[in-house]
């Protein structure tokens, strides 16, 4: 399988995860407790929650799921370099402190600025031009055959429609996305570089939950409430053939009505999407280096290298 950029293998699951999984309502019309559409609905709950760490044990197969965690622990247990611990600190010394909204602005400003003076009406494009690289980006990182890439399209489409139109470019939302940024990297609680090696794949998505949590307010800032996209959709049976089942999700994005269809199968009398296995095995351990290009500078703070050196996250 094709590797990822570290960073992107974090967000492209979840993009496709959530594109995915639009939402559900509270009502299921397939029988029983097993039933297909009532395990995307568990599925969409845990999204719903923030709380990765249920949704991938819900949505593995038992075998998939011990295979994702130990391939996670392996990468893990990896010998460390400075250079990793150096990009951890500066890291988490970036969003650490009083002034580190503020400073995070003035680093995003002049790329707005500019490009709201240079490209402002040429974003749109820019964006739909994004969002193809990231379908073949998916497709080649996710080992999708044509039939599956060429799925991707029509599922992807609608939230870079969305995107083409956000105000991504608005100063005073930077503003305030940047202080999401901050509590949310602040939420984390990592203090050292061992704390961070240290976490088994569920503990991981523990800390990955609260990323989500606040990646949720931040794409509700700029126009997708996550939140009540999931809240008012609906869930179907499109289809069921043996062990294997097709799930209808409608559901409405900038007011539009959208719909996609979930691929189910059926291991020993439960049930799961197929394409989760390929997500959860493009996900690895944060590369530090890669996040560090993001945080706020902080000329004041010298870089601290040691694995047990504490950086107090206030």
């Amino acid at each position: 399988m094709t590797r990822l950029p570290r960073l992107l293998r974090w967000l492209l699951p979840l993009g496709v995860l959530l594109a995915s999984l639009a939402g559900c309502d509270r009502h299921d019309d397939t029988a029983g407790p097993e039933g297909a559409a009532a395990a995307v609905r568990t599925l969409v709950a845990d999204v719903r929650r923030d709380d990765l760490a249920a949704f991938w044990k819900h949505g593995l197969p038992p075998a998939a799921y011990t295979a994702v965690a130990r391939g996670w622990q392996r990468r893990q247990q990896q010998a460390a370099t400075d250079a990793e611990r150096a990009a951890f600190h500066r890291f988490m010394d970036g969003f650490d402190g009083p002034g580190a909204a503020a400073r995070l602005v003035a680093r995003w400003r002049p790329t707005l600025v500019r490009l709201d003076r240079q490209y402002s009406d040429q974003l749109p494009v820019l964006i739909a031009i994004g969002g193809g690289m990231v379908r073949q980006t998916a497709s080649r990182a996710l080992a999708l055959d044509t039939a599956q890439s060429q799925g991707l399209e029509p599922l992807l489409a609608p939230w870079v429609a969305w995107a083409e139109q956000a105000p991504w470019l608005d100063l005073e939302r930077s503003r305030r996305a940047a202080a999401i940024a901050v509590a949310t990297v602040r939420s984390l609680d990592l203090t050292t570089f061992a704390q961070a090696r240290s976490l088994d794949f569920d503990a991981a998505m523990v800390q990955a939950s609260r990323l989500l949590a606040g990646a949720k307010q931040g794409l509700a800032l700029y126009g997708l409430p996550l939140d009540e996209v999931l809240d008012a959709a609906q869930v179907s049976l499109a289809s069921q053939r043996g062990d294997l089942a097709w799930v209808r999700i409608d559901y409405r994005l900038q007011g539009q009505p959208q719909q996609a269809v979930l691929k189910m199968q059926r291991v020993d009398g439960h049930w799961y999407p197929t394409v989760l296995p390929l997500l959860a095995g493009a996900i690895d351990p944060p590369d530090w280096a890669g996040w560090a290009r993001f945080a706020p500078n902080r000329a004041d703070v010298a870089t601290r290298a040691g694995a047990s050196g504490a950086v107090p996250v206030q």
